[in-house]
């Protein structure tokens, strides 16, 4: 593929100006410490602002394919052959415990080390690392920071009152997509495909980011492993802990490159890109091997209570892109801070995984 067929990161229509964006990203923040804040009188505990119950957490290892054609030989994924440790958390979406019986978003936080480049924090300078998100929807219905602000109003207002929130998100003029994330299929959490949703630069492109599941087995348990209402509560964990113990998880680590903004919107992020008209391209191989405990407790209370991910900590050739991204870079900052003074403890910045239990 010739270079000219892809959205440059500078291209000026990238990323449109959003209206008064300083004080709904400031009215996010408050409001986010606030939910952050009812969590806390709840269990006594401070959790961050979203993804808050942690599903398993493992180590593992990404390997850049070695002699990728330039348009995929970008940033960190420039040096072919090149292996980077890695950590995981997998974790349910909202802002509270939700009971693993409950249809809805699922997500996972990737922390890998070892990164060489510009960085755009110190942060990340000092700890070379780069951190990537994911979900298991290709599309989010937070679409962009408007959207955003107006839903969290509502989940805040609605924090405990599940029927509230749901008669309230049925005025919306965007109801189907809104109720859209209660539609994904609940099942074994290694047989998703977890999807970057936002995007992001890739070098001297613009791309999606995805993981998906490569082994035999993780793909038979999206049929194998439903969870169903006689489930536990803590399926999701249950799973993850039983699965690593003689299994290894395998994932191709793909890109979706920008052809086109009509089609391929930045800065809504409820567009879903054709994957057929502009397919992933593999550009690693992560695994994630058997014989580690998936949600060991030291482990699991280190990462939610001195653990920070944050993509903006990361190089400048993967820059976040896009208002929701830009609401990211400061929420993440301000929801680790409330965390950290509501439990009397202090994030960390590490640069080693072994520093992980």
């Amino acid at each position: 593929m010739a270079a000219h067929e892809f959205v440059r990161y500078d291209d000026p229509g990238l990323e449109p100006e959003v209206a008064n964006e300083a004080e709904k990203i400031q009215a996010l923040h408050e409001l986010v410490n606030r939910m952050q804040q009812k969590n806390f009188a709840c269990h006594r505990h401070g959790f961050r602002g979203t993804h808050v119950k942690t599903q398993g957490i493992v180590k593992g290892r990404l390997t850049v394919l070695p002699d990728l054609p330039e348009h995929l030989s970008q940033g960190m994924f420039s040096n072919g052959g090149r292996e980077h440790d890695i950590a995981i958390r997998f974790a349910n979406e909202p802002s509270f415990l939700q009971d693993d019986r409950t249809a809805g978003p699922r997500g996972c936080g990737m922390k890998v080390f070892n990164v060489n480049g510009d960085f755009m924090d110190p942060a990340g300078e000092r700890s070379r690392t780069h951190d990537f998100t994911f979900n298991n929807a290709p599309s989010l219905e937070l679409r962009d920071l408007p959207t955003c602000l107006e839903i969290f109003q509502l989940r805040e207002k609605y924090f405990d009152d599940a029927q509230g929130l749901k008669s309230a998100l049925e005025q919306r003029s965007d109801k189907d997509l809104q109720f859209a994330p209660t539609q994904l299929p609940n099942r074994h959490f290694l047989s998703y495909t977890m999807y970057s949703q936002s995007a992001f630069r890739y070098g001297d492109y613009v791309a999606k980011y995805a993981l998906f599941p490569t082994s035999k087995l993780q793909n038979d348990l999206a049929n194998d492993c439903p969870i169903t209402e006689d489930a536990d509560s803590e399926q999701h964990s249950i799973w993850l802990r039983q699965y690593f113990q003689d299994h290894d998880a395998e994932y191709d680590f793909r890109v979706q490159l920008t052809r086109s903004l009509d089609e391929q919107s930045v800065e809504d992020c409820s567009v879903e890109w054709d994957e057929e008209k502009y397919p992933f391209e593999t550009v690693a191989r992560v695994v994630l091997p058997k014989g580690q405990d998936a949600f060991n407790a030291q482990r699991r209370i280190f990462w939610e209570d001195h653990m920070k991910l944050n993509p903006w900590y990361g190089i400048d050739t993967h820059r976040p892109l896009g208002s929701v991204n830009r609401l990211r870079k400061t929420l993440y900052q301000r929801s680790v801070a409330r965390r950290d003074e509501l439990n009397a403890c202090q994030a960390v910045t590490i640069d080693n995984i072994s520093q992980i239990p």
